[in-house]
């Protein structure tokens, strides 16, 4: 029997039908409140007796002529339970970021003006700060070169400009030397 039928046969009178209802409906109402267990303090036992109250609740108010299915109709109520129970609005709110967010500019005590963010390293500094050490390391490197090779090699990888193949190849072969290379390593 289809659950519009028992729908229908309960709605009709014949309440002893609840039971078959919940049979054919307990996993779909199980693998909800599973997704929602632990929110709240509630557990899964719970939820799922919140499940059978929004069934119980889903019968009185399913209208067949709306042309929905009774699982549908189940499933609205089952998310309006469910969120009661645990407290949270929505399945999206579980997600939000804004939900559990401290503002970095709030105070950390109430006795320092230190905030989170005098705490939290800047990635993006850092990175900058990085790559201006490597730019004067490489610099300084480029500096021992004749002004052709360093023209080359700029050419070459910081403007990606064609240049003289015996120049590049000399100043690569400079740069390739222990003592250059150890140096440039260092920066890798």
């Amino acid at each position: 029997m289809s659950n519009e039928e028992l729908v229908a046969l309960i709605q009709a009178g014949d309440r002893d039908r609840i039971v078959e209802l919940w049979h054919q409906v307990r996993r779909m109402v199980y693998k909800r409140a599973a997704r929602w267990a632990g929110l709240g303090g509630t557990t899964i036992e719970d939820l799922t007796q919140a499940g059978f109250i929004a069934m119980l609740r889903a019968v009185d108010s399913y209208d067949p002529s709306r042309g929905t299915k009774f699982s549908t109709h189940l499933f609205q109520r089952l998310r309006a339970e469910l969120s009661a129970a645990t407290g949270y609005s929505s399945k999206t709110s579980w997600f939000d970021p804004l939900q559990n967010a401290v503002s970095l500019d709030a105070p950390l005590t109430d006795e320092e003006d230190a905030t989170l963010a005098d705490f939290i390293p800047d990635p993006a500094a850092a990175a900058e700060m990085g790559n201006a050490e490597v730019r004067i390391g490489v610099a300084a490197i480029l500096a021992e070169l004749p002004e052709d090779q360093q023209r080359a090699i700029r050419g070459k990888y910081w403007h990606d400009l064609t240049v003289d193949k015996k120049t590049l190849n000399a100043a690569m072969k400079r740069l390739r030397h222990p003592d250059c290379s150890r140096r440039l390593k260092a920066y890798l």
